[in-house]
């Protein structure tokens, strides 16, 4: 089965780390944006309805100012209503004194008009009758409709003051007609200040039609129809975010005017109010780069800083060699944080008990359990070490004579005795470079590193006296060792032939008459 493939902690990490820089960056710029969003858009309908205030105000003092001027021109009316001359004279005098007044018509108590002043649009000369303006009552005040310009979208704010007869009875009425089109009076007044941000003016009455639009195209009607209902003699100015006919949305103030049946309605669309928070919000976020830049490299660098010794540690756990050098470095190196230090540690520990136990069972391995001494696998890897290195060395056999008896006479446990004193004996007479090994039964071989045969055997007659003083445990007395030395390379070109001769030379001591030591001869090894 195919070994499931796990993602690495550092991966991990610098993705953990990537995605809360950008979770965290992209939710600031956003929540941002939203918060100036709501801000620009309350900014904009301030704005809106401060500047519909203004241009009601404005709209509001210029009917005040007609007003006065109509007034005053009343009673003047009356003292030529004789002389037709004189009569379209003041009309037109008057016409002349109010700004943006295209005709001044006089009408009789009944609405019939009979007098007017010169020029004007041609249109109003099919007038005959007050009503035809939209004047719904006869009496003094003003009204703005759509009337009786046909083939036009012109609308007429007609100002109406009465003309004192006698016994307090109006002897007729004097009309002012302001027509709302590009270019009047009225179109300056709205049109001196600038609109390059988009913004749009009209004026609507309480049926949602519109009687006026500065700087505004399309379906004006549906534009203002969410407004209209608040435009009535008792609301007052407020401001809403509306769609226009192209489902856009648009930000609208509005003002009621004089008695509060025509309106100012100003608006802005949405889009152009939010057109600089959308460019600032650009060169915030090429001014965000480097700054994100340098947050992610720095996030990333701690992620691999934490990563890292996790890894080298893993990596070590994971080693086929458990005490190979990765493992061993990698318990040794500094970790600068808690847990990566608590498994550092475990590695270490886990280490040591590994070469504890290694050590153990090696030392097992090669060591004779009940004398304590190193058996033929031990002595088989000395030699090769010493053959390896070009080191000469002698080897020294021995063998205890006749420990049958030994046995059959005191017991096996008695000749067990007598091999761990054997051994004390050969550890105790030897230098600490010499090394003896027990490789069966009462055969015993001690390797001296040595090129000439003096040393050996004067090491091998030191062991067989030392031997034979020593009294063995259990009553079992002295006894007595046969001893064969041989030399490598002298006496043969493979370790195994120089044992060979040694153990001759340990036969021919026994053949000699025991408790002796004796040196190969030479001669064709066995």
């Amino acid at each position: 089965m195919a070994k499931e493939r796990k993602v690495r902690l550092l991966t991990v990490l610098i993705s953990l780390a990537v995605l809360s820089v950008a979770v965290g960056f992209f939710n600031a710029m956003y929540a941002g944006y939203q918060v100036q969003k709501t801000q620009a858009v309350k900014n904009t309908l301030e704005s809106n309805l401060a500047y519909a205030q203004k241009l009601a105000d404005v709209i509001n003092l210029y009917i005040q100012a007609a007003d006065r001027q109509l007034t005053a021109s009343a009673g003047r009316i009356l003292h030529a209503a004789g002389a037709p001359d004189t009569l379209e004279a003041e009309l037109s005098l008057t016409a002349a004194r109010i700004e943006g007044v295209t005709a001044v018509l006089l009408a009789d108590a009944d609405g019939r008009v009979t007098g007017r002043s010169d020029g004007g649009l041609p249109q109003l000369a099919a007038i005959t009758k007050l009503g035809d303006l939209g004047v719904r009552e006869l009496r003094a005040g003003y009204w703005v409709s759509p009337c009786c310009l046909p083939g036009t979208r012109q609308t007429t704010l007609t100002l109406v003051e009465p003309v004192a007869g006698g016994q307090g009875a109006p002897a007729g009425y004097l009309a002012a007609i302001v027509v709302l089109e590009r270019g009047s009076g009225l179109d300056r007044l709205i049109g001196q200040h600038a609109y390059a941000d988009g913004t749009s003016v009209y004026l609507v009455n309480v049926a949602g039609q519109v009687l006026y639009r500065h700087n505004a195209t399309g379906a004006d009607a549906e534009v203002v129809s969410s407004v209209t209902p608040n435009i009535s003699p008792t609301a007052g100015p407020g401001a809403a975010q509306v769609l226009d006919p192209s489902g856009e949305p648009v930000l609208a103030g509005y003002v009621p005017l004089i008695k509060g049946n025509w309106a100012v309605v100003v608006q802005r669309p949405l889009e152009h109010a939010l057109s600089p928070l959308k460019a600032l919000l650009g060169e915030s976020l090429l001014l965000a780069v480097p700054a994100v830049a340098l947050t992610l490299l720095l996030v990333c660098a701690c992620a691999y800083a934490i990563a890292r010794p996790l890894t080298r540690l893993t990596g070590a756990l994971a080693s086929a060699e458990p005490a190979s050098d990765q493992a061993l470095k990698a318990s040794t190196r500094k970790t600068w944080y808690h847990e990566a230090e608590t498994l550092r540690q475990a590695l270490a520990d886990t280490l040591a008990q590994h070469r504890d136990e290694v050590g153990r069972l090696n030392t097992e391995s090669m060591t004779d359990p009940m004398t304590g001494l190193m058996n033929r696998r031990a002595l088989r890897e000395r030699i090769d070490e010493l053959v390896a290195a070009g080191t000469p060395f002698a080897v020294i056999a021995l063998d205890l004579d006749h420990f049958k008896q030994v046995n059959d006479v005191h017991g096996h446990p008695a000749g067990d005795k007598v091999l761990i004193a054997m051994a004390r004996t050969l550890q105790d007479n030897l230098r600490p470079e010499d090394l003896p090994f027990r490789i069966g039964g009462e055969e015993f071989v001690v390797v001296v590193p040595a090129s000439a045969p003096q040393g050996p055997m004067l090491a091998a007659e030191r062991i067989r006296a030392a031997v034979a003083k020593k009294p063995m445990p259990d009553g079992v007395g002295h006894v007595t060792v046969s001893v064969g030395v041989a030399l490598w390379p002298r006496d043969g070109e493979s370790p195994q032939a120089v044992i060979k001769c040694a153990d001759q030379a340990l036969y021919q001591s026994k053949q000699d008459g025991r408790d002796r030591v004796t040196l190969w001869a030479g001669g064709a090894p066995p």
